[in-house]
């Protein structure tokens, strides 16, 4: 007599099986067919795997270095007229050893250096047959924290020299961090992302410490005085640089010596990147940073173009000597400019005085100046109407009489702090930049164009125009200035994009 209990038990023992497989996920099985590759992103940096192939089959990211920190998504498309699915992803190590799992995406840290391995399958029961072909997208991202500015806190602030004309360094707040135990500014939308620097308090008590935008668009800026790691806030500003939305300070009567601590931070911590900085020991009656001291005006001169300005909203009010008591209303953001008498008569011709912000307009005025023995302004004296009619009108300032050859000043004030935009006809600025060499070679694949500078004041940029006639340019490059200098630069351009024959630049 013959007995079939055997095929019973293997019934219930394949039964017993599949039960277990969907506990078992970090173990599921896979042949390791592999099919597609590509090199695992750095830092901060993301790349896309992308692969076509059954699902089950492995996709490979080389160069992986240990302690980096990843984030593996897998979109995975069957063949119509199935719907898109979720996958469930499984990360394998070197060793194929599964390190993350999970559906769609998955994060891990990498213990190892070296290749590794995603998997993806149908489901968390791991499903790694589809009869519908698809193609499975995968994006590595890396994730690791890239590590802070070196001036992160205030212990490792980066030393500032202050000098009598405004040389901006460039320095970036990206990746930085709040620093810890300081008094928060209080101001500015502050939400952290701050740098540090240092700087010592000058002889004559007097420093600005301004800054200009790069990535930046918008920041803020802090001093602090005490040791780096007890810090006291001492003031905290926004936007009263004139470079933008992005901050200046100025320091008067400071202790000589003393020194204080500069935080820097990008409204809402969002925009961080690069952006400038500069110190600026200022005198006892002024600063040489702009024109909105009487002692450091913009120079004018004659000529056939037009001269365009603002009268800046954050502009102080500087009121030196006498002025007040000559001028014929009261002064809030007043800008200076300097010429000198070309005749007896000079006419100022206000021919645009467009968005003002208060529709009050702009008013201006020529003045004789008198310094005094440390070269301050302490004496005006009145030689042409004072324009002031109130509203966003067009004007006239005719001075006389006039020195020939003697220096004179100009004021423009915005009538009660308005901000307006003003054109003057026939006079323009001085260039910013003493060029000492031009000069250009003849390459075999590019002409290589240099020049030099002996010095720049407040130089943004360069453009480059090459003409093949010597009447008609076109721009063709722009390069960055050094800003202020007083020392040689020396700058370059390439031009690959030319023809044969004569060139102009």
């Amino acid at each position: 007599m013959k007995r079939y209990q055997p095929k019973t038990r293997l019934l219930m023992l394949i039964f017993a099986l599949v039960l277990t497989t969907p506990t078992a996920f970090s173990q599921c099985p896979f042949t390791f067919a592999f099919f597609g590759s590509g090199a695992a992103p750095t830092p901060g940096n993301s790349a896309t795997l992308q692969t076509c192939s059954f699902i089950g089959e492995a996709t490979t990211a080389t160069g992986v270095v240990v302690g980096q920190q990843f984030t593996v998504s897998v979109t995975y498309n069957v063949a119509p007229p199935n719907p898109t699915i979720t996958p469930y992803v499984v990360v394998y190590d070197a060793t194929f050893t599964p390190v993350a799992f999970g559906s769609s995406t998955v994060t891990f840290t990498a213990l190892t250096s070296g290749p590794y391995y995603t998997i993806p399958f149908a489901d968390a029961f791991c499903t790694y047959f589809d009869p519908n072909f698809g193609c499975n997208s995968t994006l590595w991202s890396n994730v690791t924290p890239l590590p802070p500015p070196v001036n992160n806190l205030p212990c490792s602030a980066i030393p500032l020299t202050s000098s009598t004309t405004c040389s901006y360094s460039t320095y970036t707040n990206a990746h930085s961090t709040a620093a810890p135990s300081v008094p928060a500014p209080g101001c500015v939308g502050y939400l952290g992302g701050d740098v540090w620097f240092s700087l010592v308090i000058p002889a004559s008590g007097n420093v600005v410490i301004d800054t200009e935008t790069g990535e930046m668009l918008d920041g803020g800026m802090a001093i602090y005085s005490g040791a780096c790691g007890a810090l006291t806030l001492i003031e905290c500003d926004d936007d009263d640089s004139p470079n933008g939305a992005i901050p200046m300070i100025s320091i008067s009567g400071g202790t000589p010596g003393q020194t204080i601590y500069i935080r820097v931070w990008e409204v809402g911590n969002n925009n961080n990147g690069t952006f400038g900085i500069c110190a600026v020991e200022s005198s006892t009656c002024g600063t040489p940073l702009t024109n909105d001291y009487c002692e450091g005006p913009t120079a004018l001169f004659q000529g056939p173009n037009d001269f365009s300005a603002s009268t800046p909203a954050n502009y102080t009010s500087d009121t030196p000597g006498n002025l007040m008591a000559s001028f014929c209303g009261s002064i809030e953001n007043n800008a200076w400019y300097s010429f000198t008498a070309q005749s007896a008569t000079e006419i100022f011709d206000f021919v645009s005085v467009n968005n003002c912000a208060t529709n009050f307009g702009i008013q201006a005025v020529v003045y004789e100046v008198i310094p005094d023995a440390n070269g301050c302004c302490s004496s005006l004296n009145v030689l042409s109407n004072c324009f002031s009619p109130g509203t966003q009108s067009l004007g006239t300032v005719t001075a006389s009489p006039l020195v020939i050859g003697k220096q004179y000043m100009l004021l423009v004030d915005g009538f009660s702090g308005d901000a307006c935009d003003f054109t003057i006809a026939n006079w323009s600025t001085v260039l910013p930049v003493e060029l000492s060499n031009f000069y250009g070679l003849s390459l075999t694949e590019h002409n290589a164009i240099r020049w030099e500078t002996n010095s720049e004041t407040d130089n943004d940029f360069f453009n480059v125009l090459r003409s093949y006639d010597g009447i008609t340019f076109e721009t063709i490059g722009e390069v960055d200035g050094i800003g202020y200098s007083q020392d040689v630069n020396h700058y370059q351009f390439d031009d690959a994009d030319f023809r044969s024959g004569t060139v102009y630049y």
